[in-house]
């Protein structure tokens, strides 16, 4: 079996990165240390600098009007356009969050 990519890591760690609930209670960085291990903290800590511009662009939309005013498919494009890295799990998450942010706009 091929190691994951890049992306496929980013998009995991994205995953991580944005997990709510009870998992939250462990700051971003441990819970990225823990499940990527292999990567040195200088890498985890670039992808959660990219997370954090991945979450700005989220809440930009979200202050536009998230679902109110756009659809899944053009968040998508524009997402995948922006951050190539994300899957389909990553940019639904995504989409989950704008939703989020857009209610509490």
């Amino acid at each position: 079996m091929a190691a994951p990519s890049t992306a496929e890591k980013m998009s995991a760690a994205y995953l991580i990165y944005s997990e709510w609930g009870p998992a939250r209670a462990t700051p971003r960085v441990e819970r990225l240390a823990a499940c990527f291990p292999e990567e040195t903290a200088v890498l985890r800590a670039a992808w959660i600098q990219e997370f954090e511009r991945i979450n700005a662009e989220i809440w930009h939309i979200a202050a536009e009007g998230g679902p109110r005013t756009t659809s899944f498919a053009r968040f998508k494009k524009r997402l995948k356009a922006a951050f190539p890295c994300l899957n389909d799990a990553a940019l639904q998450r995504a989409w989950a969050l704008t939703g989020y942010y857009t209610a509490m706009e």
